[in-house]
């Protein structure tokens, strides 16, 4: 890798892009200890987490329904940027933002990391520890 560009994984449902440990990014996870670039493997594991353990975490529905998506049952329609982390234990942590996949988004997720204000659950984040296959931190985008 090393040229910084985000390189695009895609596997059963899902799509998106993985950001090199060097790529500027504005986020950050407790106990972090570095940056580390998430191979592919490390991705499958993720969104296999993601998959099995994101509807039991997401029973408040925060900012769902109505005009906006039930995150769980439209994981296929969020394009992915992920970011690796290790944190202070050696354990692996990929940050994931989701955006939904309308006009154009596809293009910008391919280049940086987007932070959308607003937008109510077409936007959210999530964190997965992909050694101890804990998800945590869910963060959905409030409505204006």
């Amino acid at each position: 890798m090393g040229n910084n560009y985000p390189s695009m994984i895609k596997g059963k449902g899902f799509k998106g892009y993985i950001f090199d440990k060097e790529h500027f990014a504005l986020v950050s996870i407790e106990n972090q200890s570095e940056r580390y670039t998430p191979c592919k493997d490390d991705i499958l594991l993720a969104e296999e987490i993601l998959n099995e353990k994101i509807e039991m975490i997401n029973t408040p529905l925060v900012n769902q329904g109505g005009h906006c998506p039930i995150i769980h049952k439209n994981l296929k329609k969020y394009i992915r940027q992920y970011v690796g982390f290790t944190n202070k234990n050696g354990e692996k942590v990929i940050w994931i933002n989701f955006l939904w996949n309308d006009k154009g988004m596809q293009d910008k997720a391919s280049k940086d990391i987007i932070d959308v204000l607003d937008g109510c659950s077409h936007y959210w984040k999530i964190e997965i520890n992909i050694t101890k296959k804990e998800l945590y931190n869910l963060r959905i985008n409030g409505s204006a």
